[in-house]
C-alpha cells in the first residue's frame, strides 16, 4: 500500500464532504499528493514547519469542537515533535483524529530511512505518551473502515507519486481554511 493510496481511502469518503471535515496535510509529498487527489477548501496543506500538522490540526480542534478534524501526518515529522502526542493525549478531543502514514522513510527530504525504519514503533510511543485510542493498519483492507481513532498507524511501502506542487500561496490556503472551518 501507498501513502496516495491512504490519503484516497480518506479523502475520497463520502463522509469526509457530508460531514464538512477539516483535513491538516503534512508538509511536502503528503500535502501534494492529497491536493492532487482531492482539493477542497477543508483541506490546510502544510507548506513550511515540517512536525507541525499534529500541533495544528490538535488546536483547530479544541477551537472548532462541533467539527471533525483529521490530521495526515508522517512518521519523521512526528518524530520531530514528540511533545504533540503527550499534548493529544492529555486532552484527547473527541473531534481529532491523527493518521501517522509510516513510510519508514523520510519521503520528502529524500528518502532517508526514518527511526521506524529500524526499532522506533510509533504505536507504542503514542500509547506510552499516555493515548488510549491507538489503532495500527498494516493493509487496504483495515484502511476501509472510516478514521475514529485518537492515533492511528498506518504501515506502509515507501512511495511518492509523481504530481505538482500544491499550487496555492500560503495565505490563500489560510484564508480558505479559515472560512470552511467556521462553525456549522
Amino acid at each position: 500500500m501507498k501513502r496516495i493510496e491512504i490519503l484516497k481511502e480518506i479523502a475520497r469518503n463520502p463522509l469526509i464532504d457530508k460531514r464538512r471535515v477539516l483535513l491538516v496535510s503534512n508538509i511536502g509529498y503528503c500535502s501534494r499528493e492529497l491536493f492532487s487527489i482531492a482539493n477542497r477548501p477543508g483541506n490546510f496543506y502544510m507548506l513550511g514547519s515540517m512536525g507541525l500538522a499534529s500541533s495544528i490540526g490538535l488546536g483547530v480542534a479544541l477551537a472548532q469542537r462541533k467539527r471533525e478534524v483529521i490530521v495526515l501526518d508522517g512518521d519523521a515529522s512526528i518524530l520531530m515533535n514528540l511533545g504533540t502526542l503527550s499534548t493529544i493525549a492529555n486532552f484527547a478531543p473527541r473531534n481529532f483524529h491523527l493518521v501517522i502514514v509510516d513510510n519508514k522513510v523520510n519521503g520528502s527530504t529524500g528518502g532517508q530511512n526514518s527511526n521506524t525504519s529500524l526499532k522506533t514503533d510509533l504505536a507504542e510511543m503514542a500509547r506510552s505518551a499516555g493515548v488510549q485510542d491507538v489503532r495500527t493498519i498494516r493493509s487496504r483492507k483495515d484502511l476501509k473502515r472510516p478514521v475514529t481513532s485518537l492515533v492511528t498507524v498506518v504501515e506502509c511501502e515507501p512511495s511518492n507519486e509523481n504530481v505538482p506542487k500544491v499550487s496555492l500561496k500560503a495565505k490563500g490556503i489560510r484564508r480558505t481554511f479559515m472560512r470552511y472551518a467556521q462553525p456549522v
